[in-house]
Order: C-alpha cells, then structure tokens, then sequence
C-alpha cells in the first residue's frame, strides 16, 4: 500500500471521501484521472474503493483509514498497486531552505518525468546541478563549465562538517557524551535522537557511497541511445 497525497485529490464526497484522484497510473503508467463511484466500509477502521483509470480502464483499490467516528483520518488514503512515478526525496525541505529556485527546478524535474517526457527531465536535471553548483561556489568560480564546477565543489564546500560536528556531540563534554557516565538516566528522547544521529552518520559513510557505485555502474552498463543521424548507412 502506497499513501495517496492529500494534493492528489481532486474532488470529494460530501462526508470527505475521495471521489476523483489524479495520479500516474501503475497500468498503463500516463497521468489520469480515477474515478470511485462508491465507498464500502469493512468493519469500523477503514473504508475501500475500486477506482477506475479514465485513460486505461484498469482498477486500482483504494483504502481510506477512518477516525472512531466513522470519519476518515488525515493522511489515511492508501493504494494498491503504487503510484507509478517518482516521489520526492526524504528532506526535500533543505534543498527548499537553500534555494527556492532549486526547489522548483527538482519539482519540475520530477514532473516532467512522471509525465515520461525524459528528454525534457534530462535537460532540467542538467538546470538543476548547474544552479546547485553556482549556488556552492564562490563568485569567481560560478562561470565553470558544469563538469569543472562539480570537480570544485569539495574544494568549496566543508564535507567534513558533520563529522565534525558528530564529533563534538559525542565528546565526554559533549551533549551526549555526558550522558553515557549514567545510562540508566538516558530516556526514549535521547536514544532516539542518538538513534538518528547514527543513522544520518551510516548514510554519509557507508550508505550514500555505495548508492553511488552501484549508480554509477548501473551508468556504465545502460544501453546508451543512438543519436539522430548516427545509425549504420
């Protein structure tokens, strides 16, 4: 089951139901419109729905989570198969902190290729590491040609930051190197914070690296599209 974004609804029943969603089908994988022509409830904890796709005709079983009253819960609605399509990253919101301009040329990215126009999503990608590399880097530094600013990058950019910063928290003087003297008085609040503290560690050492790798070699080994013009005579 995949959550169904409140924004992807576009019209309701009057107890609040969704009536029309607005999503990339999991059939036939084009931007449609769903229609559900009644809702049944099974038992007092959710409600369920077949809605049809306008372009395809095939079903999709929609599942809403409802409140103790019979009222459906917020950020309830499910689905099954999935979306097709890309969601937005996790932490979305610092690239919108950094830059709103950013922001928008990765929503538009993602737009684009959900609509499967993937010569124009390649084109905004490009945008994009363009003017989140001049955003980087130093003034002087912002007319580089896209490959020589990336290479920069660490030059400009203090990567060593966190760890640093990871560094100072875990020191005997640190916030949580304080608390390791006494560990029955760590509570559910420290743990989790400490929790995600290594976890967001994990992702910069070992996770994102390897997500890289296996990237670039899924690069390598793509079937690279001939150019207009440039088939065998």
């Amino acid at each position: 089951m995949q959550l169904v974004h409140d924004d992807l609804v576009q019209s309701r029943f009057s107890n609040t139901f969704a009536r029309t969603v607005e999503m990339i089908c999991p059939h036939c994988l084009k931007e449609a419109v769903f229609e559900a022509r009644s809702w049944q409830e099974h038992g007092q904890q959710l409600a369920a729905s077949e809605l049809t796709c306008a372009r395809c005709e095939d079903a999709v079983l929609f599942v809403q989570l409802l409140q103790a009253d019979g009222t459906r819960k917020e950020a309830g609605l499910f689905c099954y198969p999935r979306p097709a399509g890309r969601e937005p990253m996790a932490g979305v919101e610092h690239l919108q902190a950094l830059s709103a301009p950013l922001a928008r040329s990765y929503e538009s990215a993602l737009k684009l290729y959900n609509r499967a126009e993937w010569g124009a999503t390649a084109l905004t990608v490009r945008h994009l590491l363009g003017g989140l590399a001049t955003r980087m880097l130093a003034e002087d530094k912002r007319d580089l040609p896209l490959t020589r600013a990336l290479e920069s990058l660490p030059q400009e950019v203090d990567l060593s930051r966190p760890l640093q910063d990871i560094a100072q928290l875990l020191a005997p003087s640190g916030t949580f190197g304080r608390q390791f003297d006494d560990e029955a008085q760590i509570d559910k609040v420290t743990a989790e914070l400490l929790l995600e503290l290594v976890e967001q560690l994990l992702t910069y050492l070992v996770v994102l690296p390897g997500t890289m790798a296996d990237l670039k070699s899924r690069i390598a080994t793509a079937p690279v599209p001939l150019r207009r013009g440039s088939g065998a005579a």
